[in-house]
Parts: C-alpha cells; sequence; structure tokens
C-alpha cells in the first residue's frame, strides 16, 4: 500500500498541479489508520500548519486518503457524509510544510481509481480546508461531486471572531445573518464564501432568502464565536433533505 500511494501522489501533481495551502481545527468522528507519522514545528502547542477534511457528499461512504511529500500518508476509513476533521488535531506533528494529495474512493474501493483527486502545496503557517461537495448552480440544480482546497485566514483579530461561511449545498443563492440583523452575507451561491469580523460572543445564526433575514430557510440556533478564532462553517448537502452544516475552529495569531 506504501508504495501504490507513492505512486498515486506523483502522478496526482502530474495530473493535478500545485496550489499555495494549508488548514484548520474541529472535532472527529474518522476512524483513521497512522502511517509513518513524522513531528514537526510547533508553536503555541499546534503545528505551524494546519490541514482540515471536510466530507459534504450526502448518501456516500467514503475512504479518503492523504499523502504527503510522497511518501508519508494517512488513511481515513470508512468517512461517513457530515464529517469534519482537523488532521493537525489528530495526528499531533504530522501535519508539517509540504506537498499533500487528497485521494477519495468509495469505501472499499481501489485508490488508484479514485472518485475525488487534488494535490497542494501546504506552507507555514498557512491553513486551508480540503472539503467534497456537490456543485449546483445559483438555483439549486446539482452539479458534480467535486473536491475543493479553500484556505482560511489565520490572521490576527484583534481579540475578536472571524467567521467564514461556506456555501457548498445543493441549495440556491442564499443570505446568512447572526441576530436577524448582522448580515455575515446577504448572498451568496454554491462554491462561495463568505467572510466576517465581529465582536467574540455567542449569536444566533439564521440561513435565508437572499437579502432577506425574515424569510428563514434554515435556524442555526446559538453559534459560539470565541475571541482570536476563526470559526468555519460549511452548509452542505441538500436543501430540504440532507442540508446540514458543519464547523471547524481555528486559531488566529494573536
Amino acid at each position: 500500500m506504501k508504495r501504490a500511494l507513492q505512486v498515486l501522489a506523483s502522478s496526482a501533481l502530474l495530473i493535478a498541479g500545485l496550489t499555495v495551502a494549508a488548514v484548520p481545527a474541529g472535532a472527529s468522528s474518522w476512524s483513521q489508520s497512522d502511517n509513518h507519522g513524522q513531528h514537526g514545528d510547533w508553536d503555541h502547542g499546534r503545528s505551524t500548519a494546519d490541514l482540515s477534511l471536510v466530507h459534504g457528499v450526502p448518501g456516500l461512504r467514503v475512504d479518503i486518503y492523504v499523502v504527503k511529500n510522497f511518501h508519508s500518508f494517512k488513511e481515513l476509513a470508512g468517512v461517513s457524509f457530515g464529517a469534519a476533521t482537523d488532521l493537525s488535531t489528530d495526528f499531533p506533528g504530522w501535519v508539517t510544510s509540504g506537498i499533500y494529495t487528497v485521494d477519495v474512493v468509495p469505501t472499499g474501493g481501489n485508490p488508484f481509481h479514485p472518485l475525488l483527486l487534488t494535490s497542494f502545496a501546504l506552507g507555514s503557517h498557512q491553513s486551508k480546508t480540503v472539503a467534497a461537495y456537490v456543485t449546483a448552480d445559483a438555483s439549486g440544480t446539482a452539479g458534480g461531486p467535486t473536491l475543493g482546497v479553500f484556505s482560511n485566514d489565520v490572521s490576527s483579530t484583534g481579540g475578536s471572531a472571524r467567521v467564514t461561511v461556506r456555501h457548498l449545498a445543493v441549495a440556491p443563492t442564499v443570505g446568512v445573518y447572526a441576530n436577524g440583523a448582522v448580515a455575515l452575507t446577504p448572498a451568496f451561491s454554491n462554491g462561495q464564501t463568505a467572510v466576517a469580523q465581529v465582536p467574540s460572543s455567542s449569536y444566533d445564526v439564521t440561513v435565508t432568502a437572499p437579502s432577506t433575514p425574515a424569510t428563514v430557510l434554515a435556524d442555526l440556533g446559538p453559534v459560539a464565536l470565541p475571541a482570536n478564532t476563526n470559526v468555519l462553517a460549511f452548509a452542505i448537502g441538500t436543501y430540504g433533505s440532507s442540508f446540514e452544516v458543519v464547523s471547524l475552529a481555528v486559531p488566529t495569531q494573536v
């Protein structure tokens, strides 16, 4: 398997190319297989690079292979829709600067025949999330599954909180509001990101019709936004059936 993933990673770079990257923090419900873990640099108890994953394709159980620098890898087996994990927390010291390939296959499938595949570079003090999700147009008509690599802003918030909302659901253009009045974004569509900086507190967050905070499509309830963090919220699934929001919290620079 090690040799297979080395070849896979090399091939993936030729296919997918490179994008500068890194990633976040959160809870994990994924089974894990540890292979060739390595210790790296640490800053305030965390690695100086951070990488997280979100599985947002409904009705699909998958195995995920994460390969670093063509030889060191982690296998995450039997991952279900809605799972989110911070590899920097789950595998302390393993996530460092380097070249990464993420390979997604249906559970039990052959990693040489991936459903989704992407490669990217992760730099020191960077944060990125790799998310599997289903594309959709502005009307909410579904496209196909894809892997997105998203950068997370971990610059200083000066004691306030940053919230990053990503629309990765099969749903039309929507708005996202805090406490019914603060527009985290008045309108955005599948694949788009909205970022806001607010005083640290707990907010009632709602998904609404575009630019219409009174027309609530989903009430996410109270969401804590702590000081000196970037709370990442991912809307995934299909609106009206499997729609949900999963979150991860990334510490920002102080």
